[in-house]
């Protein structure tokens, strides 16, 4: 659920949108993990962002909240939300 857009759901809805940010500049992803609740097979993930380019140079920062469930297979990410803390230009 990122800032400014709908629900993205589904692997090759996801990847695409990824590809998209990629393809806009984004060259690293600084996550700051801020604190994990457990809750059984559920955890809550807080945590800071900040998107850089090339040179470095901040895109973006904000905030996110990530759920997390437990399957068979491991941890896998359930939903994921975030939004930016830089003003709108």
């Amino acid at each position: 659920m990122p800032t400014g857009s709908g629900f993205i759901k589904g692997k090759h809805d996801i990847e695409a949108f990824w590809q998209g940010v990629m393809d806009m500049g984004i060259k690293n992803v600084q996550l700051t993990v801020v604190e994990v609740e457990n809750h059984g097979n559920t955890a809550i993930e807080i945590g800071q962002y900040m998107l850089s380019g090339p040179d470095d140079q901040t895109i973006d920062q904000g905030k996110y909240v990530v759920i997390w469930k437990l399957e068979i297979d491991g941890w896998k990410l359930h939903r994921d939300i975030w939004n930016s803390s830089l003003s709108p230009q």
